[in-house]
């Protein structure tokens, strides 16, 4: 039993035991946790890097790649298993996801997703803050999600005893009402963080428009689904669009109950029949699970062995357009966007969309200056070959936030183009206290160190690289130039 569950026990159970008990087995209850017992033994050859991982009984992931060798311990895992689990490890106070997962419809362990096609052996996928907000209660890595994330506070409800002091989602407007779901199960294109969002995280209750802007494409590509796409793909079915506000994820979905997998077509198709009961299915292989037609699995566009439902309903199921194409980025809340937060949703849309970085650019140096508009106007200038103006504007964000690491760690290697090495070794050194897993910032302090003859700092950085990617050869390489071993 997780934190959450002791927490739920304590606090809830003893006026909502039926609740707590049938929220004990669902996903978002399971989303996370500390592993426990034994673990089920496999083995996974990474094609691309070559590197075998050997998960033991004691959740220990022991690697191999030629000579290297080494191993960690999985203790905590993200994802309740109904689709798959992936695993984290800690290394300094951080914590990283393992580059293998295991994948519960396909039956097997593999490499996890976004670690396909790496060369080396990759320990450095630090786990952000944002991961744990949605897979846990908060950014610690155990207990699920816990009953105060869509019901909110709950310290005067339990002090009262009063319904009116919890929120209960399917009482708020539809907009606060979507948003309880939406904050996690709504990814988009781009969720940039507005500039006038409240103090702290979205709580339950609140608009979610006044934390994110949240921005898909305008035309949807049909047959590209992902894990958090459902909220989308629903808003642009017929049934959203005929249904309105009526209809939302509560009208399917009983976030406190999971069906069984013998009931799941009869539970659902209670759901459809409580619309359609007057126009009934003239397919019999539909009669009694209409989401085998209308809602089918398919393939995601970023995880293998992964098949996830489309929630836009279709009459017939679809297959994906060469004459769709993707034209600009919409605000997918009610609320409109601002000139900066669709300029920085432009920015991250061109992080894999080349057609739109000419338009992103061209926002971002009409958008209202805070330091995210800056970090992402020095990202282009510096891709563009622009130093000078990359260089001023990382000097910028590290006067007004001196932790913010991507602008310190470029602005120490224009400064020591510059011949300022040693400006340039405070600021590598002080990024890599807060993010020590940048193995190409820590490669570049090593080389620095060394030619300021500073040998045993060069060596330590060098051996402090190849922690976190135990096989990266041009640190292996500058160890033996220095007269070590790696």
């Amino acid at each position: 039993m997780t934190l959450l569950f002791l927490l739920i026990a304590n606090v809830c159970a003893p006026c909502h035991p039926a609740i707590v008990k049938q929220y004990e087995s669902t996903g978002m209850a399971r989303s996370s946790g500390k592993l426990t017992g034994a673990a089920m033994a496999a083995t996974v050859q990474d094609p691309s890097s070559g590197a075998t991982y050997r998960i033991n009984h004691d959740h220990r992931m022991e690697f191999e790649r030629g000579p290297v060798k080494g191993s960690r311990l999985l203790e905590w895992f993200i994802g309740s298993g109904n689709v798959g689990k992936s695993f984290l490890f800690g290394m300094d106070g951080h914590l990283f996801q393992a580059p293998v997962s295991s994948y519960s419809a396909a039956g097997k362990w593999d490499v996890s997703p976004g670690f396909e096609g790496k060369r080396t052996i990759q320990l450095t996928r630090a786990v952000e803050p944002g991961c744990l907000q949605c897979h846990a209660s908060a950014a610690q890595p155990e207990g699920g999600v816990s009953c105060e994330r869509c019901h909110g506070p709950g310290q005067k409800h339990i002090a009262s005893g009063k319904a009116a002091d919890i929120v209960q989602p399917a009482k708020l407007t539809a907009e606060r009402r979507d948003g309880v779901c939406a904050q996690c199960h709504l990814t988009g294109v781009a969720r940039v963080a507005t500039a006038n969002r409240k103090a702290g995280t979205f709580r339950a209750g609140d608009l979610l428009s006044d934390h994110l802007a949240i921005f898909v494409w305008d035309t949807a590509e049909a047959g590209e689904l992902s894990a958090t796409s459902h909220y989308e793909r629903l808003a642009a079915s017929q049934c959203k669009q005929a249904s309105g506000d009526k209809l939302w994820c509560g009208s399917c979905h009983d976030s406190h109950r999971e069906p069984a997998a013998a009931e799941k077509a009869g539970f659902y198709r209670q759901r459809c029949m409580s619309c359609h009961a007057q126009k009934p299915c003239t397919k019999a292989a539909a009669s009694s699970d209409c989401a085998s037609c209308h809602m089918p699995k398919g393939a995601t566009r970023s995880v293998d062995h992964v098949a996830f439902t489309d929630h836009s309903i279709p009459r017939k199921p679809r297959t994906a357009s060469a004459a769709e194409t993707r034209r600009a980025l919409r605000s997918f809340l009610p609320a409109p966007a601002g000139e900066r937060e669709t300029a920085l949703g432009y920015a991250v849309a061109a992080m894999t969309e080349p057609a739109v970085r000419r338009e992103a650019f061209e926002r971002l140096q009409k958008a209202p200056r805070d330091v995210a508009v800056m970090a992402q106007l020095a990202q282009f200038h510096d891709r563009m070959g622009q130093e000078e103006q990359a260089m001023a504007l990382c000097e910028q964000i590290v006067a007004i936030e001196p932790d913010h690491p991507a602008a310190a760690i470029n602005l120490a290697i224009y400064r020591i183009k510059r011949g300022r090495t040693a400006e340039a070794i405070a600021l590598w050194e002080a990024a890599l206290k807060r993010s020590p897993a940048m193995t190409g910032a820590r490669m570049n302090l090593a080389v620095a160190l060394s030619r300021s003859g500073q040998r045993e700092k060069a060596m330590a950085a060098l051996r402090q690289a190849l922690r976190f990617e135990p096989d990266f050869e041009p640190a292996m390489r500058l160890l033996r130039e220095l007269g070590a071993t790696p």
